[in-house]
């Protein structure tokens, strides 16, 4: 006869071995994925009371809506570059340009597809010259984005020389209407999901980020890849440079001044590894942008005075460095 504790003790072991299983796939859970989107839900709670409810008015909702569009668009090909664990600094003075252009194209022709194709070709050249110096030359991407913001900045000096603002009078109620923006967006969101997810150059950009020299040992042609994530940017500057200009009907020296820097915490505050590598990932230009806007937009309806705005920001920002960089495994000075 078998005795009660035996079984007792199978039991047991059962239960244990189960209850280990669960522990290890609860381990392998990486639980800081969701801390974007909490983030964002905490914004939009928060600030949905501090702001009397005037953050979901329909002007203000308007208003992040134009602002997000632009952000997040330009984002979505910020994922390619920065998935290499590289940056670009120029993205304010290719959009201050590509402003610019489009603005003087449409006063002298009217003609806003001549104009947008003219920005395109810009910020298309800005792009490969970012790709291909870099990987020619053997210089970090931001010494290449760096020279080229020089050049832009000093273009935009000399073109806004006479008048500081340039404005045009063309039409723009079809582009500022808030479906077809959010349409525009939608649309690129799917292709760029696309083309990072399911086609070789995501996982190519991605492994470059994660190991340089094991992807040029897998045989990953590092430079091509390179020219083709910078001519996504590029594209995606030279779209949003069209959401921006028909926000405000004008450009001026400082259109796009500090951009890079605004897509910069967004991806971050998206869930971007600040390194890249392989768990880069397109939702972080929707969450990151729409959190970024609502948060600046936030504490602007919420009473925080505008010169403490950046500080609160700056604030934020420090915490989710701490929180990727603990991610990422890094070990963090005591």
């Amino acid at each position: 006869m078998e005795k009660p504790a035996n079984k007792s003790s199978g039991e047991n072991h059962i239960e244990s071995a189960d209850f280990l299983g669960l522990m290890k796939k609860i381990k392998k859970w990486d639980w800081l994925s969701i801390v974007p989107y909490l983030g964002l839900i905490l914004i939009l709670i928060v600030f949905s009371f501090t702001s009397n409810g005037n953050l979901f008015g329909a002007y203000n909702v308007s208003i992040v809506v134009q602002q997000t569009v632009a952000l997040a668009i330009v984002c979505l090909g910020g994922v390619f570059v920065y998935s290499m664990g590289n940056l670009d600094i120029s993205i304010g003075a290719t959009i201050g340009l590509c402003t610019l252009i489009q603005a003087l194209i449409l006063n002298a022709t009217g003609n806003l597809l001549l104009a947008f194709m003219a920005a395109l070709l810009l910020a298309l050249s800005f792009g490969l010259i970012n790709g291909a110096v870099s990987s020619w030359l053997g210089l970090p991407s931001v010494i290449t984005s760096l020279f080229l913001m020089f050049i832009g900045t000093g273009v935009q000096t000399i073109i806004t020389l006479k008048t500081n603002t340039i404005r045009t009078s063309f039409d723009f109620s079809f582009w500022k209407n808030m479906y077809v923006q959010i349409g525009a967006l939608v649309i690129m969101f799917c292709i760029v999901y696309y083309l990072f997810n399911y086609t070789r150059l995501g996982k190519y950009t991605s492994s470059i980020g994660a190991n340089l020299e094991f992807a040029k040992q897998s045989g990953v042609n590092v430079f091509r890849n390179k020219i083709y994530a910078y001519l996504i940017m590029g594209t995606c500057v030279a779209i949003a440079s069209l959401f921006i200009l028909a926000r405000s009907g004008s450009s001026s020296r400082v259109t796009g001044a500090g951009y890079h820097m605004d897509v910069m915490v967004a991806l971050i505050l998206g869930g971007m590894p600040l390194s890249g590598g392989m768990k880069s990932k397109v939702s972080a230009a929707l969450i990151g942008s729409f959190s970024y806007v609502l948060l600046t937009n936030g504490l602007t309806l919420s009473g925080v005075a505008a010169s403490n705005v950046p500080l609160v920001k700056a604030l934020i920002f420090a915490v989710i460095v701490i929180i990727t960089s603990r991610k990422k495994g890094v070990v963090l000075p005591r």
